[in-house]
């Protein structure tokens, strides 16, 4: 039997979702954004049914968003716990777990200094967050400041320090396509007075070479893996397909009813301002990191038009 919903129960529900909303900003965890970016794009909604705008609530309260604190986080965890795992239990397991912990912070110490980090670059996106999150590595104390180059710096750095481990540094991948062709076709560096891909650089000089991203889709980390076998792909935290916001069971709403009304609504607003539903490659998620939001997130989140206010600018790149 169905219950109709009353107009002062959604409005209490709208309630709730602009409380929440409230908190997350006040407690930073929404860092990045701010009140006047959730006015400016709730203001994309007005005249509109009170249940079609609890629908906006919803979407807007689900966000997954990780703040400058959780990147940070990440990126520990990354460097200590993915990127040198390997390494580390191979010395345990010499010394048959007897390392003390001052042995495993001088082990770490040590395998950092043998590795350089570049960020992963779209070549027509080098402003990108990419860049930001090779800041933090020295920002954070995590590496010194000539361990973080740029990619066509490699082979004087690598001739000059020595390095024997190369970190290809990211945010996030949606699609995978930005990995792929970065190490398929745009990332080249000057080898013996040509220019040549870097994968074929790193097999040349027996470079352990890695791909360091926070966030990930997990399907494309394992077709990653699967493709790009040359490479030790790191992914710190991934999101899975009910994470994302239209998948039938999907997390962000109640039931499948409001799952396909949510759907019928976004595909009805999004066509009557010229916005795509989907993002790239037909991804649908509610996805934001500190300052920045992916194409793979929703459009309506990151496009602006002329009658559409956006919520966070996003970089150009395919990720």
């Amino acid at each position: 039997m169905n219950v109709e919903v009353t107009e002062d129960a959604i409005k209490a529900e709208i309630s709730k979702c602009r409380m929440f909303i409230d908190f997350m900003l006040k407690q930073q965890q929404w860092s990045g954004i701010n009140r006047e970016d959730i006015d400016r794009w709730i203001s994309n909604f007005a005249g509109i049914s009170e249940s079609e705008k609890l629908l906006a609530y919803k979407l807007l309260s689900n966000l997954i968003y990780y703040s400058e604190k959780d990147v940070i986080e990440a990126l520990k965890e990354g460097i200590y716990n993915c990127l040198l795992k390997k390494t580390i239990l191979e010395k345990q397991i010499l010394s048959d777990f007897t390392l003390s912990s001052q042995a495993l912070l001088q082990i770490e110490k040590d395998e950092l200094k043998k590795t350089c980090f570049i960020p992963l670059l779209d070549s027509n996106a080098p402003h990108e967050s990419g860049n930001y999150v090779s800041r933090l590595l020295v920002q954070q104390g995590m590496i010194n400041s000539d361990h973080s180059i740029f990619l066509n710096n490699i082979e004087e750095t690598f001739n000059t320090i020595g390095f024997s481990r190369l970190v290809i540094i990211d945010d996030c991948v949606g699609s995978g396509d930005q990995l792929r062709d970065f190490w398929n076709i745009n990332a080249e560096v000057k080898f013996n007075g040509k220019n040549t891909l870097l994968k074929n650089y790193c097999r040349a000089k027996k470079i352990d070479v890695n791909y360091l991203t926070l966030f990930g889709y997990e399907p494309s980390i394992e077709r990653l893996k699967s493709e790009l076998a040359e490479l030790n792909i790191c992914c710190v935290r991934g999101l899975n397909d009910l994470q994302r916001v239209f998948v039938e069971g999907s997390y962000v709403w109640e039931n499948e009813v409001e799952r396909k009304i949510a759907i019928k609504f976004f595909e009805r607003l999004t066509r009557d301002v010229m916005i795509p539903f989907y993002g790239y490659k037909g991804l649908d998620f509610a996805f934001i990191m500190h300052r920045t939001i992916p194409d793979w997130s929703l459009p309506i989140f990151w496009k602006e038009k002329d009658d559409w206010q956006l919520l966070l600018r996003r970089k150009n790149s395919n990720a």
